[in-house]
């Protein structure tokens, strides 16, 4: 829902009236609806901008229905117009705080945890998850402050929002922490959230955080507790379905499915009912929910460290690792941030990804679990500007790189090719950072010109031609030494 901050008040008029609309067509659950009336708001503001540079009102206006077109856009599959709108909220909201008429930082937290979603939808995972955790730590601060209680309900939702991105590409054991913390905060939450008038926003991120925390409590035998979570999910599924949105139905089928699978796991019959319904309503969603929870979950840091183990023997470093699955110091584990500090994160990074190469031979699920947490600790070590990324370039980026490309190639081979671009595109920025030391080092030069040819594969294995030409083009630059 569009949010004034306090700056503007909806007008009568055209403007106001397609405000309202859309922001109807959100509460409903028809995002997918709300995009035209977005656009002519976004018009209408604009126009009166126009001329008066300090007409803030507008320019929030702009900013916050940019913000939620992004949605809208999402929500029609219209993914990278969905990255630019959030680019120009983006703008809007910085442009405003730097003339301090606005604190936009719960309004910047929440850009870059739509744009998290939106790297997800799009399948780039790797960033996805950098993304949300900045979110996350963003609005932690924020509850922590002197308006807490405000943004405890917000906070909630991107915790909500950080439990799917990891799941489907963290570590589950981070994924539950986030699911249950939200869960918990939601229903602590739930008399001031039933007066919101976003309350069945809320409810949706509820059903979104108790689906996580039932598919890993029950991948981990924790049958008691996913039930739990089951009967949450489905009793606030149950309630929405009563919109005439097909997204609340098909949450709701969702919800039957997974309570139908985990009460059939423990040889209970009435799990059978639940999966008939399901099926009875809307057997496409039913079936893909199925296939979904059949696949099961990535591998968690702690399974993975464990067949590194098995598959190449002790390793020095393994308890030193294994203690990145508790939180570090005042942090609570929900994110990758919370494992350990910015300046031992390199550290950490550097220890697993010294275990990668010569495990994707022999465990290459294993191999890229371990790669990735070993990305996402050098990507917040890096910035957070710590020490030894800023100062010890030299030694640090060169593994960071070339555990990129390893990995990047490693799931284009596995048929993953969003995930192997998304990667790749990571692999050619840290490889820019390399290029200081290439005159004097043949090593660093090869890598960083093995990253950009990578990159400019990848691209052009995707279709992007124009930008594939650009990548293999700074690689033979790289090689000619200009």
């Amino acid at each position: 829902m569009v949010d004034s901050g306090g700056l503007w008040t909806p007008p009568e008029d055209e403007l106001g009236e397609a405000l309202q609309t859309a922001q109807v067509l959100i509460e409903e659950g028809r995002a997918d609806e709300a995009g035209p009336y977005q656009q002519r708001v976004i018009e209408l503001a604009r126009e009166r901008a126009e001329g008066h540079p300090n007409h803030y009102e507008a320019k929030h206006l702009m900013a916050a229905t940019q913000y939620e077109l992004a949605g809208s856009l999402n929500a029609s599959g219209r993914h990278e117009e969905a990255l630019a709108a959030l680019h120009e909220a983006q703008l809007g909201y910085t442009e405003l705080q730097d003339a301090g008429v606005l604190d936009a930082t719960c309004f910047l937290a929440d850009v870059r945890a739509r744009r998290a979603m939106t790297q997800a939808h799009r399948g780039h995972g790797a960033t996805a998850v950098l993304e949300m955790d900045g979110a996350v730590i963003a609005y932690g601060q924020l509850v922590g402050g002197e308006d807490g209680l405000k943004h405890q309900p917000d906070f909630a939702r991107v915790l909500a929002m950080n439990a799917l991105i990891l799941r489907r590409y963290g570590d589950p054991a981070l994924a539950v922490a986030s699911a249950d913390a939200a869960t918990q905060l939601f229903l602590q939450l739930a008399d001031q959230i039933n007066e919101s008038p976003q309350s069945l926003s809320y409810a949706r991120y509820l059903c979104t955080a108790t689906a996580v925390s039932a598919d890993v409590h029950a991948a981990e035998g924790r049958m008691d507790l996913a039930l739990e979570a089951d009967e949450i999910g489905l009793t606030t599924a149950d309630t929405l379905a009563d919109s005439d949105s097909a997204t609340d139905m098909r949450t709701l089928v969702a919800a039957l499915v997974r309570k139908g699978k985990h009460l059939g796991s423990i040889g209970r019959l009435e799990g059978e009912a639940c999966l008939r319904t399901a099926y009875d309503t809307d057997a496409e969603t039913a079936t893909r929910v199925v296939e979904e929870l059949d696949r099961g979950l990535p591998h968690t840091l702690v399974a993975a460290l464990e067949n590194a183990e098995i598959k190449l023997g002790p390793f020095e470093q393994y308890h030193r690792l294994v203690a990145l699955s508790e939180p570090a110091p005042g942090m609570t584990l929900a994110t990758v941030s919370g494992r350990t500090d910015p300046e031992s994160a390199a550290v950490r990074a550097t220890e697993l990804a010294e275990l990668v190469r010569p495990l994707l031979t022999q465990d290459a699920d294993a191999a890229l679990t371990l790669g990735m947490e070993a990305h996402y600790l050098f990507a917040i070590s890096s910035e957070r500007e710590s020490h030894r990324m800023r100062f010890q370039t030299a030694t640090y980026v060169p593994i960071w790189a070339q555990l990129l490309l390893d990995i990047s190639q490693a799931y284009f081979q596995a048929g993953r090719a969003e995930l192997a671009l998304d990667l790749g595109g990571w692999c050619a920025e840290v490889a820019t950072a390399l290029i200081p030391f290439a005159d004097d080092n043949e090593t660093m030069k090869e890598l960083a010109g093995a990253c950009y040819k990578h990159h400019g594969n990848l691209l052009a294995a995707t279709g992007d031609l124009a930008a594939s030409h650009h990548a293999h083009e700074a690689a033979q630059q790289l090689q000619l030494g200009r």
